[in-house]
């Protein structure tokens, strides 16, 4: 491949200061690496890359720049290889995205690993970026660690941003766990691409393998001195209204798995404890119609009913969403993804939904809301292309107004937000399906992986059809469960607060639902009885996302940094939500009541819900500190 640097839209391709860029799990204060680092690489002007002696790279040296970039045509991507100045490396791999690909994966590079890799192995992966996306924003990249082949076992997954001037290179680090042990070209690095339109130029990629020498906690404490954030600037603008919040909710779904209790104790755990505004259970479809007009009132169907009236009888409004179908309704294996429903079976299954709403109603005493099929854009396990949507929802409502039924349909309850406004768009240009639909939903789990324009699409899609926008199944990583110990870590609790704060930014949603309020994906640990760190980050959130308040506009200077700014309910009541996934900071916050006393509530690790009493200064402005990894959030007090 040519050198050709006319195609990298900069002023030129010097490099400017260099900036490390990392999401971490939390730190163990005095490790022994903070007291003896060795120094590695060089690796920039300015900067000491102080990595631990001993340290091998499992990924080839050039692989970044002579391994296969796969999937240009899916974006209409070009790549080349332009010459770099001013830094330890002379080449990088430059790849220019013509278009969004229908998921992040559609253009990707793959590196693979050279050696062995132990399961639980401590890693540390150094990836060099710099870029910008066609609207000026930076460019974004998605970095994960996995399995080469099927199950495609994750170990990681994070997504990068270069600096915010395109011509500044960016080092971001990585720590990771294997979350199995791979032999040589097993796993690998892969490098997402497909976010848009965007230039992207991509240096050294590394995977630094220490022996077991080095423990998870080393090599994070480790990134985040090497990644402040330094002092951000936020300008709150409480007279720039936005969306009006619900709340925050939670889904109910373990009779879904076929568990025949209604409520398990983390879920009382956590109905006790958390100001919960809404509910989503499971319609366990194929315990409930396991023949063909057989409905079996017993097991998990019943503990589904038992659930429903259980959370109706805290006042609490409910979805109530399909997963799984029986085996003579839906073709294929169990729990297999993308099934299409055929449509000679439309009438018997809406017949069992019916049913299930109907005893619900008359033996149980509750109509649900609403009902919908899980990520009927991808199939889990239902998939339903939008006009096939179109026709079952026609078909199911005239059943369910025959049987008085007043239930009706949420609007796409989609895999993720990125292709929701495609997805529920033509269902709302239907004349005859509009009035059957309520909010519109979509999950978060490609939250963090997303352009901010993918998601300013949801709020979009809502304004110019009137209708909410529902978050039903809110987090930051699908496939966490397979992560080595995860709810325990510091990192799922971040990633959760940077997740919420995204959406609700973005997305315009008034709801957010955690997948999920009982035994997975769990806030509480039941075996020792006590809290996750991610529990801790949900009470602090309800204080920013409360019923009733507006959201409103926080400008922030620094990209990293996330913020999510409201208002009310209560006259003069203000409260900030700020997400520092770097290393030590400090936000200079402009707009707050000259003289106001606040409250500055902190979590960082293993200092969970510190409490802080502020003053304002009189020219209205709050210095906050932000330790490293923290979620912090600021309020007035009444």
């Amino acid at each position: 491949m040519p050198h050709d640097q006319a195609l990298f839209p900069f002023d030129d391709n010097r490099a400017c200061s260099t900036r490390t860029n990392t999401i971490l799990p939390r730190q163990r204060p005095g490790s022994r690496l903070l007291k003896a680092l060795a120094i590695g690489l060089a690796s920039a002007p300015g900067l000491a890359a102080a990595l631990p002696s001993g340290g091998v790279n499992v990924l080839r040296e050039d692989g970044f720049l002579r391994e296969t970039v796969w999937g240009l045509e899916r974006t209409q991507a070009t790549e080349t290889v332009v010459a770099v100045e001013g830094q330890a490396f002379a080449e990088a791999r430059q790849l220019r995205i013509g278009a969004g690909g229908q998921d992040s994966n559609a253009t990707q590079l793959i590196l693979r690993t050279t050696a062995a890799v132990e399961r639980r192995e401590a890693l540390l992966a150094e990836i060099w970026l710099r870029g910008v996306q066609a609207g000026g924003n930076p460019a974004r990249v998605e970095m994960l660690f996995e399995r080469a082949e099927d199950p495609w076992t994750k170990s990681v997954s994070q997504v990068l941003t270069t600096a915010s001037d395109p011509r500044q290179w960016r080092r971001a680090l990585v720590p990771l766990e294997s979350a199995e042990s791979y032999a040589p070209g097993e796993a690998m690095v892969a490098l997402r691409l497909a976010f848009g339109p965007q230039t992207v130029e991509i240096g050294p990629v590394r995977l630094w393998s220490f022996g077991g020498r080095e423990s998870m906690d080393d090599l994070s404490e480790l990134a985040v001195r090497l990644s402040p954030l330094g002092l951000a600037r936020v300008d709150l603008r409480p007279e720039v209204r936005r969306q009006t919040l619900r709340g925050m909710g939670g889904n109910f779904t373990r009779p879904r798995y076929g568990r025949t209790e209604a409520m398990d104790d983390v879920g009382r755990w956590n109905l006790e404890r958390l100001q919960v505004v809404h509910a989503r259970v499971g319609l366990p479809l194929d315990h409930w119609a396991p023949e063909p007009g057989v409905y079996r009132h017993e097991g998990p169907a019943k503990a589904g009913l038992e659930a429903i009236r259980l959370l109706a009888a805290k006042d609490l409004p409910l979805v109530v969403s399909v997963w799984e179908g029986p085996l003579w309704m839906l073709p294929g294996r169990r729990e297999q993804g993308g099934r299409v429903l055929p449509e000679e079976h439309y009438d018997a299954c809406i017949e069992a939904i019916a049913q299930y709403l109907l005893t619900a109603r008359d033996d149980y005493g509750v109509e649900p809301e609403y009902v919908s099929f899980n990520e009927p854009d991808i199939g889990i396990n239902f998939r339903f292309t939008p006009e096939a949507m179109g026709a079952f929802i026609r078909r199911a409502a005239r059943r369910f107004s025959e049987l008085g039924l007043e239930t009706r349909w949420i609007a796409g309850d989609t895999a993720n937000g990125r292709n929701l406004a495609a997805y529920v768009t033509p269902l709302f240009e239907d004349p005859e399906v509009e009035p059957l639909l309520g909010p519109i939903s979509f999950h978060s789990w490609d939250a963090l992986g997303v352009t901010d324009a993918d998601y300013e699409a949801i709020a979009e899609v809502g304004r110019r059809f009137g209708r909410e926008i529902w978050c039903l199944e809110a987090g930051h990583d699908a496939q966490l469960w397979q992560r080595p110990r995860p709810w325990g870590r510091w990192d799922n609790a971040l990633r959760t607060a940077q997740a919420y704060a995204r959406t609700v930014r973005l997305s315009g949603a008034t709801l957010m639902s955690y997948w999920t309020y009982q035994d997975d994906y769990p806030l509480w640990d039941r075996d020792t009885g006590e809290p996750y760190p991610v529990f801790h980050v949900m009470e602090q959130m309800e204080r920013v996302l409360r019923p009733g308040a507006m959201v409103a506009e926080a400008l922030v200077e620094a990209g990293d940094l996330e913020a999510v700014f409201t208002v009310g309910p209560e006259a003069g009541r203000m409260a900030l939500l700020l997400v520092n996934p770097l290393g030590e900071g400090a936000a200079a916050i402009h707009g707050w009541p000259p003289g106001a006393e606040v409250e500055v509530v902190l979590s960082a690790g293993a200092a969970t819900l510190e409490k802080r009493p502020q003053t304002v200064a009189a020219d209205g402005v709050l210095r906050v500190d932000l330790p490293p990894l923290s979620v912090v959030t600021v309020e007035t007090r009444p």
